[in-house]
């Protein structure tokens, strides 16, 4: 820690002296998750953020989670490195929702921290970021916050011509072969795309050796098509996943458990200009799912499948203003049929349906913007019957308010409030049986009620000139948390052991799901500075840190938070030349919950060279990157297997990206 706190140091004591005379303008962004006209980066208040173009390219890894975990705020789970979801200010699971194109992944993996997204992030042209509860748009499943991966599968406008794109590279920690392409092109009023990635990777290597059973691979093909008219447009797209990943267990006691994955997805869009009286757009978004995927105990023997078909839409009609207010209002629906089947099915079969409605509106006055909504949500679960379970209906409301104020011409406030509902999940609710991925045997509970989110979050930019930087303020206060905790049934002061069935005596830790009131708060703060620009190169540095806490009423740490951050990067360029090195010094972690265990801090260095030049008329890209250069033996705390599987050790990757 102390090498890396000196680095960022000296960096700091530089600046000054290095400061280039011109000024920072930031490039302007849109957020495609927000209603149409209300997606301008700079008039949100909420703490929102766009990776995209060559930073997005440089961290893109084989799950979302691990593609943003260098992010302000972000973590990751990590159950291998293909099954690893977004953590956000402490908040993961069912609370923070991933979404493609702004429809849900449709998967199952908030069911089990084993299960992966099946949203292939190498194909994202850019990342949402969303701080924060999003419920009011997207509903209580984002109560943490919402990432959102836009691919342009389905085309939003003809391209004036055809363009493709293709990249391979090699990763020595785990032997990863990948070859990714994308094309986009149109003729007339149709447009079309396509785009494939296909992975393969044996076991990752950490400090210690080889993390047996850690390999993965994946196929991921799709294929979409808009037609365009006067007023709008209508598109289609379809994609097919496959993938088979191991699940790292015990070094010492190795056994073959991998899953097979299929997923077959649908994708619908559609924009109308002028639809009606009084509107000046509408946007339409809706997909299908068909998911399944089967857990083998060993080489041959399937166990248990879980199956998921589910249908998701939302209409968005943007209306004219009215007394100086823009805004949109819409309707969300969501129809899903999961089942599960085999030994370690601990979710019984489930049918739930929900439907919602929600309104977003904005207005500016001088140098104030001004941010009001609400959403109403209706959610009804249907166990199968002979589950014993009774169905649950669920009526939940989101209100949010927030403004942004440029108080000069560089420097803004931000200020968001919010009060959100989350309708339980199904395991939440339904868990009854082995859940082996965690170690635990779950026990739902079928009374709980709503979770209620109250969030305070304040922001401080300044967005132009030398130096641009954020700091986000927030304190999150949720009454009735939902957390799963152990249970002492025998009064020995530990939680109980027992076995897949139940019965005392075997190594499953028993828990049940239980709700009590939580408080979350932390900071997270980013720098990017201007160093040197001239005839010898640009050279910038940026700087970040976060740090979240988070504990229930009863006195007791909520499980897998993650520890603080701090950590500098420096990036240079140079004509067709780019450089980068990263340090992230990652703290201890010792603010624990009675059953997890302590983490140490660790060190990660990371580099990165790429040369840009044209062959026959192709842009053609070849990078090498270093990463964990320090070797380091990293654990990470929000991960379930971090006393089992350490984060991969020193890698080196190579790769070439083409574009013509």
């Amino acid at each position: 820690m102390k090498k890396t706190l000196i680095c960022l140091y000296l960096l700091l004591l530089f600046c000054p002296l290095l400061l280039a005379e011109e000024t920072i303008q930031l490039e302007e962004l849109n957020v495609t998750a927000r209603p149409l006209g209300l997606g301008s980066l700079e008039h949100i208040a909420q703490p929102v953020s766009v990776l995209g173009g060559d930073d997005l390219d440089k961290v893109k890894s084989p799950s979302i989670g691990e593609t943003l975990s260098n992010e302000i705020g972000v973590n990751a789970s990590f159950f291998g490195p293909f099954a690893s979801r977004p953590i956000i200010r402490g908040l993961g699971g069912p609370r923070v929702q991933v979404l493609q194109s702004g429809i849900g992944s449709m998967d199952v993996s908030t069911i089990s921290v084993d299960h992966a997204v099946t949203i292939e992030p190498f194909q994202a042209q850019q990342i949402e970021i969303f701080r924060g509860p999003a419920t009011l748009l997207y509903g209580s499943s984002a109560s943490g916050g919402l990432v959102n991966m836009v691919t342009g599968r389905i085309p939003e406008y003809v391209p004036e011509y055809f363009t493709a794109a293709a990249e391979t590279r090699f990763n020595s920690v785990n032997q990863e072969k990948l070859l990714a392409f994308r094309t986009d092109g149109g003729v007339d009023d149709f447009a079309m795309h396509v785009d494939g990635t296909l992975r393969d990777t044996n076991n990752y290597n950490a400090v210690d050796g080889e993390i047996l059973n850690s390999g993965f691979d994946n196929t991921d093909v799709n294929i979409g098509s808009s037609y365009f008219f006067d007023r709008g447009f209508f598109g289609a797209s379809f994609g097919r996943l496959e993938s088979t990943h191991e699940v790292p267990l015990d070094p010492d006691d190795p056994e073959a458990v991998f899953l097979e994955t299929e997923q077959d997805r649908i994708d619908f869009a559609a924009q109308l200009a002028e639809p009606f009286p009084g509107f000046s757009g509408l946007r339409l978004r809706a997909a299908h799912n068909d998911y399944n995927h089967t857990e083998f105990e060993d080489l041959a023997t399937p166990g248990t499948v879980f199956f998921n078909d589910e249908w998701e839409g939302r209409l968005e009609l943007q209306h004219l203003p009215v007394v100086d207010w823009f805004g949109s209002l819409g309707t969300q629906f969501n129809l899903r049929s999961f089942s599960a089947k085999g030994d370690e099915a601990f979710v019984p079969a489930v049918k739930s349906q929900g439907i919602a409605v929600f309104i977003l509106e904005d207005t500016d006055v001088g140098n104030w913007h001004f941010e009001l909504g609400g959403r109403f949500e209706y959610k009804h679960y249907e166990p199968t019957t002979i589950s014993g379970f009774s169905s649950n209906d669920f009526d939940v409301y989101s209100i949010a308010g927030g403004t942004h104020w440029h108080f000069t011409e560089d420097y803004s406030l931000g200020l968001s409030l919010s009060r959100s509902q989350r309708v339980p999940a199904e395991e939440e609710l339904f868990a009854n049986g082995p859940h082996l991925a965690t170690g635990n045997f779950e026990i739902g509970n079928p009374g709980l009620g709503e979770e209620t989110l109250n969030n305070f979050d304040l922001s401080f930019k300044n967005e132009t000139g030398r130096i641009s930087w954020t700091l986000n303020l927030f304190l999150n206060y949720i009454e009735d948390f939902i957390f799963l905790e152990g249970l002492d049934l025998d009064n020995d002061g530990q939680t109980d052991l027992v076995d897949e069935t139940g019965v005392p005596g075997g190594e499953l830790l028993l828990t049940q799901i239980q709700q009590d009131n939580s408080i979350f708060y932390g900071a997270e703060a980013e720098a990017i500075i201007g160093l040197l620009q001239g005839a010898q190169g640009d050279l910038g540095l940026r700087l970040f840190g976060d740090y979240v806490r988070g504990k229930v009423d009863s006195g007791n740490d909520i499980p897998r938070i993650s520890p603080p951050r701090l950590g500098g990067g420096l990036l240079y360029a140079f004509n067709q030349l780019q450089a980068g090195v990263d340090l992230i010094e990652v703290f201890k972690q010792r603010d624990v919950n009675p059953l997890e265990t302590e983490t140490d801090g660790y060190t990660l260095l990371n580099a990165d060279v790429s040369y840009n030049f044209s062959l026959d008329g192709t842009g053609t890209t070849i990078f090498i990157r270093g990463i964990n250069l320090f070797d380091q033996g990293a654990r990470q705390h929000t991960s379930f297997i971090k006393d089992r599987a350490p984060l991969p050790g020193r890698s080196g990757m190579i790769g070439i990206r083409a574009r013509f």
